[in-house]
């Protein structure tokens, strides 16, 4: 391990998400859709339920990790902006139960992947960073997209790009047109133009090749 790699607050470790970051006890670290950029808006009974990731005294900032103040005077880390908490729930490392609590909480991405999900009733759907449901198209292959030119209209691929990193089930293509798109298990990914609100499902079963992207 490298002295920038121990002095980071956290680590990467493997789940069904993708990798993730945890603590260096291995708990999943999570952010909060409410809270505003380096600003917590967890107190209270929330707090208490998602234990804010606290720095030590002496603690500075490194990389994309970074420290506010929280208004008890606590320091808390934060990663690109967006401050960490640990979940009360997850007893493990590699745990990742409060992914998509409320539609508010989701694990802290250490990939590039712009997932989340969606809880519509009983099924969690996978979205796209802005919860726009995802896709699969029967008619693709294996890390190959058979979706262009009016299909990709109303189909958009899920874009990359070539600075992003990817961990498994997640990956990325190089599509025809030069382009890069996200896959998930080597299914190429895809948002619909007509589903406009989360939870939105109104591709699912479109002529019979179209169908929910599974969550991992």
């Amino acid at each position: 391990m490298s002295s920038t790699e121990a002095r980071m607050p956290a680590k990467s470790v493997v789940t069904a998400q993708g990798e993730v970051w945890a603590d260096k006890s291995g708990k999943t670290l999570y952010t909060f859709a409410k809270d505003e950029q380096n600003v917590s808006n967890c107190y209270g009974p929330c707090a208490q339920k998602w234990p804010p990731f606290i720095a030590g005294a002496y603690a500075e900032k490194q990389g994309d990790f970074s420290i506010l103040t929280r208004k008890d005077g606590a320091r808390q880390w934060s990663y690109k902006g967006a401050p960490l908490y640990s979940w009360i729930k997850d007893k493990n490392q590699g745990e990742t139960t409060g992914h998509g609590v409320k539609n508010v909480w989701f694990v802290a991405r250490s990939d590039d992947a712009p997932v989340s999900v969606f809880n519509r009733g009983n099924t969690q759907l996978l979205t796209d960073a802005s919860q726009k449901t995802l896709y699969i198209f029967d008619k693709d292959k294996k890390d190959q997209s058979n979706c262009y030119d009016k299909c990709a209209t109303l189909w958009p691929p899920l874009q990359a790009s070539s600075n992003d990193q990817a961990s498994a089930p997640f990956g990325i293509i190089q599509r025809k047109d030069g382009s890069l798109q996200w896959t998930l298990n080597s299914q190429p990914l895809y948002t619909w133009i007509k589903d406009k609100q989360p939870g939105d499902i109104s591709g699912d079963g479109v002529k019979g090749v179209w169908h929910l992207a599974r969550h991992p």
